[in-house]
């Protein structure tokens, strides 16, 4: 089962900084733990070793030293009998919502790979593989969600890999670190702690072992101490006994009295270093802030497209004469109820706008046959090819429990035995036939079930239907990367457009926009009721006023909720749960129309750079060599030389093949009379 929240596969991690745990490297014996603890799920890391391990499996996380080299690392070794749950792993309020794909795919056979000449597959369960990193690698430890994770970063500030902590206990690992004096806190920062100590066996004296006299006759304020002892003396001399200047075991009452200014002293230069630092920290993002916006336009929603309009762009012939403007039209206003059964057909590329009144009937009745003939596909399958058939069944079982809870409260899909249910059912799974790579993944009957009451006709809206995924099918690919790229666009815009709220979100580890996840994959469906939801697809649909525009109406619609965040600190479990309660409470009207505001600044902006540019749908400046995606795309030499088994057949081959299926559905015919 995949979760949106669950693997990321993040920076690749040199091979320098990972050594397996091997006989090869160290023998148990040479081998001294430190701290360990139990429970940990390997979240984020190289890619090699996210994908070659079995990633439900848990592990433990310690603290080593290798006493042959003297040096301290850090080790993750999985543990397979641990397993971690759905329910363990993420606080989601709408667990649904967390599943893409629960239908895995299988991996080819021996007798595929010699077909597809491809190289064989590799053991389904390959031995998991240990993470050691030393710690002279590291930068610092950051603690994030609430004492559930523990992030190491590099000397360059990148992230090494992160760690997921079953119970919540991250804190304790973070606890023993510093009891080790291997790391300590940033003043301000109670979640980042940056590594002081790299050598093994380097003891510092604890508070129990000073003297007393030592104390008296250090460099450190003696009313202080006495006054709050734990506290006050170990914030002194926590980094080291070596800060401490033994002189005489007895101190006379004016050498108290200079110790108590020499104090006063040091504690004005603190506070004058502390205001300078406050002063950089203005500074820093003022001259971060120095790329000003522009004023955000007035923008208006008009009319929606009437009937009347809509005739006057049809030619004669039934041509659409300016689809342009009848695109325009829609994006401001939406359509009248009455015309969107045909102008969805336009818009969702059933119908092309430069046919004729023939040729789109000519198109209709060529596109029902298809239709049937894939829904004949399934319909004749026996008992035995189900059984034989997992996937399909699969497919079969999730899509016959989602259908059953699809808009029951719309009339149209109301009360037992509703024949409308049959049809979204039939729909499914003719899609199923039609892709079934993609098959069927939960939500997509969500995508449909508008689509159907608004058609009322079976094959316009299965053609409707794959229009429509066409556009956002890599919402439901198994390995979410369609979903990933898109909450990482988010964030990018999110930064460039609204840095107070991107600066908030960062700050308690909320900038990966999983909050926005159910937004995205079913395109705020369950946000808005039944006709505000027609209206924003209609407008989506349009492509205007640039790609992506769906992500710039979840930016404004987080804007119009940015001072209630910031102003309450939400945590990210606040900000998930405040995000779903805004389902049916967002005024469409003027998300929209901010939505398309904020296009306006970014088009504007003279501070444009090539990744933002290509997010939105605009000409890169050539000059820039932005990574538009962040990261160097990395594509598979994979080829499964289909060209020879699928391509468009011949006429005679054609004709050959309806001739076939002509006498297979004739003698299927004849013999259930017998």
């Amino acid at each position: 089962m995949n979760e949106i929240v669950r693997y990321e596969k993040g920076q690749p991690v040199q091979i320098n900084d990972i050594t397996k745990s091997d006989s090869s490297s160290s023998s148990a014996a040479d081998e001294q733990v430190l701290c360990t603890h139990d429970g940990v799920l390997l979240r984020n890391a190289s890619a090699e070793y996210i994908l070659d391990q079995e990633m439900t499996s848990s592990g433990s996380l310690s603290l080593m030293e290798l006493q042959s080299i003297k040096r301290m690392f850090f080790e993750w070794r999985p543990n397979d009998s641990i397993v971690i749950t759905d329910d363990d792993f993420c606080d989601d309020h709408d667990q649904e919502w967390s599943i893409v794909d629960k239908i895995q795919k299988r991996p080819r056979t021996t007798s595929e790979c010699r077909i597809f000449k491809c190289e064989m597959p590799a053991s389904p369960h390959p031995k998991p593989k240990c993470i050691r990193v030393d710690i002279e690698h590291l930068r610092s430890i950051e603690l994030t969600s609430k004492g559930h994770c523990v992030r190491f970063k590099r000397k360059s500030g990148e992230l090494h890999s992160e760690y997921f902590f079953q119970h919540g206990n991250a804190d304790i690992f973070i606890k023993a670190l510093q009891s080790f004096h291997i790391i300590e806190g940033i003043q301000g920062n109670r979640s980042e702690y940056p590594i002081i100590n790299t050598e093994p066996q380097k003891l510092i004296k604890t508070f129990a072992m000073l003297e007393l006299d030592d104390i008296k006759s250090s460099h450190v304020n003696v009313s202080r101490i006495f006054s709050n002892p734990i506290a006050d003396f170990l914030t002194k001399v926590g980094t080291g006994a070596s800060k401490l200047s033994p002189v005489s075991r007895r101190t006379s009452p004016t050498e108290y009295e200079d110790l108590g200014e020499q104090n006063h002293k040091e504690e004005e230069k603190e506070k004058e270093n502390g205001e300078k630092m406050e002063k950089e920290v203005v500074e820093c993002k003022e001259r971060k802030r120095s790329v000003v916006l522009p004023d955000k336009r007035i923008v208006t929603r008009g009319e929606p497209l009437s009937e009347t309009s809509w005739s006057a762009q049809k030619t004669p012939d039934g041509q659409i004469h300016n689809p342009t403007l009848l695109r325009q039209t829609i994006f401001r206003g939406g359509i009248v109820p009455s015309l969107r059964c045909e102008v969805w057909k336009y818009l969702l590329g059933f119908y092309d706008w430069n046919h004729t009144t023939n040729q789109l009937g000519e198109h209709r009745r060529r596109k029902s046959t298809e239709y049937y003939q894939m829904k004949a596909q399934w319909l004749s399958m026996s008992i035995k090819q189900e059984q034989n058939f997992s996937g399909y069944r699969d497919r079969k079982a999730q899509i016959e429990k989602d259908v059953k809870r699809t808009d029951r409260s719309m009339t149209y899909f109301a009360g037992d035995e509703n024949k409308n249910l049959m049809v979204l059912q039939d729909i499914l799974m003719t899609y199923v036939m039609y892709n079934f790579d993609l098959g069927y993944v939960q939500g997509m009957s969500d995508l449909l079930a508008p689509i159907l009451v608004v058609q009322q006709n079976e094959v316009d809206a299965f053609w409707c239907f794959v229009g429509f995924m066409d556009l956002v099918y890599s919402n439901f690919d198994i390995d979410q990367a369609g979903m990933k790229k898109q909450l990482s666009y988010m964030t990018t815009l999110l930064e460039f457009c609204n840095e107070d709220l991107y600066d908030y979100f960062k700050s308690n580890g909320s900038d990966n926009m999983y909050f926005c996840f159910r937004w995205l994959l079913v395109w705020f469906k369950r946000e808005f009721d039944n006709e505000d939801i027609l209206v924003l697809w209609e407008s989506l649909w349009t492509g205007l006023p640039c790609q992506n525009f769906h992500l710039l109406v979840s930016l404004a619609i987080l804007e119009q909720e940015t001072q209630k965040i910031i102003e309450n600190e939400f945590s990210f479990t606040d900000i998930l749960k405040h995000v779903n309660d805004l389902s049916m409470s967002i005024n469409l009207k003027y998300s929209l129309e901010l939505a398309e505001a904020i296009f306006g600044q970014i088009r504007d902006s003279e501070s444009l750079n090539n990744k933002l540019r290509v997010i939105v749908g605009l000409e890169p400046v050539e000059s820039e060599e932005d990574d538009v995606d962040g990261e160097t795309d990395r594509q598979e030499d994979f080829d499964d030389s289909f060209d020879d088994i699928v391509r468009e057949l011949t006429p005679d081959e054609r004709k050959l093949k309806e001739q076939k299926l002509e006498e297979a559905c004739e003698q299927s015919m004849f013999l259930s009379f017998m």
